[in-house]
């Protein structure tokens, strides 16, 4: 198993971040530069090689997401309507994932089947959004971390609606 921990900043109109490790290494780094339509991040190792890009798709009813990988794969992460339980489901290169989480303490485990291979957390009482992200198949590493990125794109605009 693999912790990682994000923390952003208050104000998000730009927002560049480390993802770190439990030894407070940095492990990713995210990079959203303002743009006044869409949504846009790009996601590089610490060392700078880029890992994969995530856009938003503006003309949708429900939040969807498509993740460009470095090394050629795809995934689609789009939210779906329920009820008390946040469900999003992800396309991963033909392998369906899904998103399952408590609205209420923005809780995530993302699965593949039944077998949890992430879980993503939102500390609250913080400066700034903090999520921890718990890893336990590193191979699914980046598209946990992608995922982390798009469920606080969710929260977000959740929180801007309300």
């Amino acid at each position: 198993m693999k912790t990682l921990y994000a923390k952003q900043k208050v104000f998000k109109i730009e927002d560049h971040y480390p993802i770190m490790d439990e030894n407070g290494e940095a492990v990713y780094q995210v990079d959203q530069n303002f743009k006044f339509f869409g949504y846009e991040v790009h996601v590089s190792r610490a060392d700078g090689t880029p890992v994969f890009v995530i856009t938003q798709e503006l003309l949708n009813f429900l939040p969807t997401f498509h993740v460009d990988f470095e090394n050629g794969e795809h995934m689609t992460i789009k939210s779906r309507i329920s009820f008390l339980k946040k469900k999003i489901d992800v396309d991963y290169s033909g392998k369906n994932l899904s998103i399952t989480g408590d609205v209420w303490d923005w809780d995530f485990a993302i699965q593949e089947g039944e077998r949890e291979v992430a879980s993503v957390t939102r500390k609250f009482l913080t400066w700034g959004d903090t999520f921890t992200l718990d890893i336990f198949d590193e191979a699914y590493s980046d598209v946990a971390v992608a995922a982390m990125i798009a469920i606080d794109r969710l929260i977000d605009i959740e929180e801007s609606a309300n």
